[in-house]
């Protein structure tokens, strides 16, 4: 019999980790992933790994001490890939219509392996109108994703030493607490990290600690990440509007015995600095001093727009569908 292509999980985040009283973006983007990895996962029959975090756009905050669910759904499948489409709902908090709010949503991709061989998953075969339209979507949505990916990964970085003000650093080794199968870490540790460095540079160069993540995912992964691996999560301020930053990441791993760092993942954040009355302040304007520097501005800000062109928007539900 066939593994369902749907489920929903529930989480619930403690104001003692979060004395903001939000739940912050690394944590909640883990929360789906988590969902996606057990739909996938179920679907495929066998383990399998994140390989690309859609655009996720936080339209609503998640708060501490309230249900937080996330569906996931199989959208489509090519060879040894799922793609699951997950959205985070508020079942507490409802909106205009009665219904659960919906706090966000993003695209899942992942790749059934065996012993690190991809291994070709069973089909999807949509059968209602909605799943047929989804399929076709996700369908569409991988040729500009993987045109964006590309761009991504040819970002100019600066050299090792070669820190720039726009530019902080996260260093540690990689815990044991975060392993998976094959002493691997898992997918969400490395968003809430990614999450964690775009926070870390926001504050600093806001000067201040209220600064949330608006956009995220888009979060590409490359390698792995193995237990003991010293890590290194770069975050490089490439374009501000009046009230944002966005924020290239990369994540970098090596052995502890190795001097070579090889790229894990990459992606860009869009933050901004929250005021007491939960409103977006205005921001410290970059402007790039060279020409290799604009050239950087320049791609980022067509990444941006490519990677939001991308993004897999849910159809609309009967509330009949949401897990009572």
């Amino acid at each position: 019999m066939r593994p369902p292509g749907a489920l929903a999980l529930e989480f619930r985040a403690d104001s003692f980790d979060h004395p903001t009283g939000l739940v912050d973006a690394g944590t909640v983007i883990s929360w789906i992933e988590k969902a996606g990895y057990a739909v996938a996962a179920s679907w495929a029959g066998t383990f399998v790994r994140a390989r690309y975090v859609g655009h996720t756009q936080f339209r609503h905050p998640v708060p501490v001490d309230r249900r937080a669910v996330v569906q996931a759904r199989v959208v489509h499948t090519d060879g040894a890939e799922v793609h699951v489409q997950t959205r985070l709902l508020l079942p507490e908090i409802r909106d205009d219509d009665g219904d659960p709010v919906v706090a966000t949503s993003s695209l899942v991709v992942y790749a059934a392996e065996e012993g690190g061989v991809p291994v070709t998953v069973p089909v999807w075969e949509p059968s209602t109108p909605g799943q047929i339209e989804r399929d076709e979507q996700a369908r569409r949505s991988t040729v500009a994703r993987r045109a964006v990916e590309r761009g991504m990964a040819r970002l100019p970085f600066p050299a090792p030493g070669e820190a720039p003000e726009e530019m902080s650093t996260l260093a540690f080794l990689a815990p044991n607490a975060e392993a998976t199968v094959g002493g691997t870490i898992n997918a969400g540790a490395i968003l809430r990290w990614v999450d964690e460095a775009a926070a870390v540079f926001a504050a600093r160069w806001t000067g201040h600690e209220s600064v949330v993540a608006v956009f995220g995912g888009g979060v590409r992964f490359v390698r792995n990440i193995h237990v003991g691996d010293l890590v290194r999560v770069e975050a490089l301020l490439v374009n501000t509007t009046e009230r944002s930053m966005h924020v290239a990441l990369r994540v970098y791993a090596s052995r502890r015995t190795g001097a070579e760092s090889r790229l894990v993942a990459h992606s860009i954040a869009v933050m901004v600095d929250v005021s007491a009355e939960d409103q977006a302040q205005r921001v410290r304007q970059y402007v790039p001093e060279s020409e290799s520097a604009r050239r950087l501005q320049e791609t980022a800000i067509e990444l941006v727009r490519m990677r939001s062109e991308v993004s897999a928007a849910w159809t609309e539900t009967r509330r009949s569908t949401y897990p009572r």
